[in-house]
């Protein structure tokens, strides 16, 4: 039968039919489409706004934190005898510009891991929506200091809501662990910082041991009362100096050495920071 407009309709093959059809068939899933994907790309943006807000918003956020990574190669280096022979009152004793710091058996400088740690820290802290800022700039044997004092003034001077001092110890090898130190009370010196400093240690050492963090043996409750240490006295921010282990400890050395370790150790840092500032 030839299909003529007489009988056109459903006993006409499909090929016979009017092309408009076709057309106005395909324009519609073209439509559907295209405002499916439209729908869709709005929904994943408004979730991933979402995240990163959660992120953005978080404890950290906003929050102005001061690192230091304690010791510097170079105050080791004899060209800088001069400027690492200045010394001064800290309300209790005279103490000196800096330290070479310690070293693991084998020779790895703890200056070394507590650059690496901060360096691996600040990044962690900035996706986090903190402003960061370090002490030193370098791990250089051809660079100085600065003097704790100045390390010091600087979180006064940035209006920073915590300073973080980054150590390792060098204590008898049996020692192993992390520890915190937290100021004492300095007459004239300390006042304003003893019970934040306080608040800021308990909630270092809660945070980094609830992460997994290694406990000292060889400190009390881990914490020590320093009314000696230049660092803290100085400050009028709350600060602690953690000691993050012993670089005398075989076991610590190795976790100290390795990439992965010190990887670790930065973020049972930043869960200590977390703590802090979630209490706040």
């Amino acid at each position: 039968m030839k299909c003529n407009a007489a009988n056109e309709g459903s006993r006409c093959p499909a090929q016979a039919r009017p092309l408009f059809s076709c057309v106005i068939r395909k324009l519609f899933y073209v439509f559907l489409v295209v405002n499916l994907a439209s729908i869709a790309s709005v929904f994943v943006g408004t979730v991933a706004n979402a995240v990163s807000d959660r992120v953005t918003l978080g404890p950290l956020s906003g929050k102005v934190i001061l690192l230091d990574p304690g010791h510097q190669l170079g105050n080791s280096n004899p060209r800088f005898s001069q400027q690492m022979s200045q010394k001064k009152f800290n309300g209790t004793t005279v103490k000196g510009c800096n330290t070479t710091g310690t070293a693991t058996n084998s020779g790895y400088p703890e200056a070394t891991f507590n650059w690496k740690v901060a360096r691996q820290l600040k990044g962690m802290l900035e996706a986090r929506g903190a402003r960061v800022e370090l002490t030193r700039n370098s791990n250089s044997r051809n660079k100085w200091g600065p003097c704790v004092w100045d390390r010091a003034q600087q979180a006064n001077r940035i209006g920073a809501d915590v300073m973080i001092n980054i150590h390792a110890d060098g204590a008898p090898s049996k020692g192993r662990g992390f520890f915190v130190l937290a100021p004492g009370l300095v007459k004239g010196w300390t006042e304003d910082v003893v019970k934040p400093g306080r608040k800021l240690a308990r909630a270092m050492i809660e945070g980094m041991t609830t992460a997994g963090a290694p406990p000292s043996n060889y400190i009390s409750n881990q914490l020590m009362i320093s009314t000696n240490t230049t660092g803290l006295n100085f400050s009028d921010v709350p600060t602690v100096t953690v000691e993050l282990g012993n670089m005398r400890n075989a076991s610590d050395a190795r976790r100290m050495t390795s990439v992965a370790g010190q990887r670790k150790y930065s973020t049972w840092l930043l869960s200590g920071l977390e703590n802090y500032f979630s209490k706040r």
